[in-house]
């Protein structure tokens, strides 16, 4: 099992450590029935309609795996966002100049998003990185949690030789006022082995994909899981 380490810029960071991914499944993916209502077919239980099985995204190896792999870096303190004429004013309920998660930077020239303000804050992680060696890691926004009222850039950083800690831009919804409360996950971070790639256009494989695919019309559900899939595991 490889290992990726995490270390801290401070003392007084140390108990405010990253996490695996998995610890933040989000309550409203654990809330969320598997099985979807739709007209005729009662949303407690499994049934077909003329879309096909009335599963949910619960039921979406794929998805889950985003949710559940990698780490992730969180907020510490409660962070409060009041909207005012002259743009958000955002303040941390923690004072320590020490642990500030959140700078205001000079905008750094990403086109903005639409529903989204321009990126000029940036999360202050406060933790450093260190990979084995040819293992880089992908920075960005927490896989499909469309929940949150921000959205945080990608980057990638070739954290065998540098992984020191730093700041990553993010940008607020337009408009959004409120309290991202402590613990929220700000970036996913997701190790990975750099390994150089061409690519080719081979459709024999075309063959074997239809077959996949007629055989994966055998059962209701279930087949990409259990003939394919492979467990990860982010400790």
């Amino acid at each position: 099992m490889k290992k990726i380490i995490f270390y801290p810029e401070n003392e007084l960071v140390k108990n405010i450590i990253p996490g695996p991914r998995k610890i933040e499944v989000p309550d409203w993916f654990k809330k969320m029935k598997p099985y979807e209502q739709i007209p005729g077919i009662d949303g407690n239980k499994f049934g077909i309609s003329s879309y096909g099985p009335n599963l949910t995204v619960k039921s979406c190896i794929p998805f889950l795996d985003s949710l559940t792999s990698g780490y992730c870096f969180y907020t510490w303190s409660d962070i409060f966002v009041r909207q005012t004429p002259q743009g958000p004013i955002i303040t941390s309920s923690n004072k320590r100049e020490e642990l500030i998660e959140i700078q205001q930077r000079p905008d750094p020239g990403l086109p903005a998003l639409n529903g989204f303000d321009k990126f000029f804050l940036t999360w202050t992680s406060h933790w450093g990185i260190k990979t084995p060696k040819g293992y880089s890691c992908i920075f960005t926004q927490p896989f499909n949690r469309t929940d949150l009222p921000f959205i945080t850039t990608t980057g990638i950083m070739d954290t065998d030789k540098w992984g020191i800690w730093g700041n990553q831009p993010f940008a607020l919804q337009t408009g959004w006022e409120g309290i991202i409360p402590a613990g929220t996950p700000t970036i996913q971070v997701f190790p990975f082995k750099r390994d150089s790639w061409e690519h080719e256009i081979d459709d024999s494989l075309t063959d074997w994909a239809t077959n996949e695919i007629i055989k994966r019309t055998s059962k209701f559900y279930g087949y990409y899981k259990n003939n394919f899939w492979q467990k990860k595991s982010f400790k």
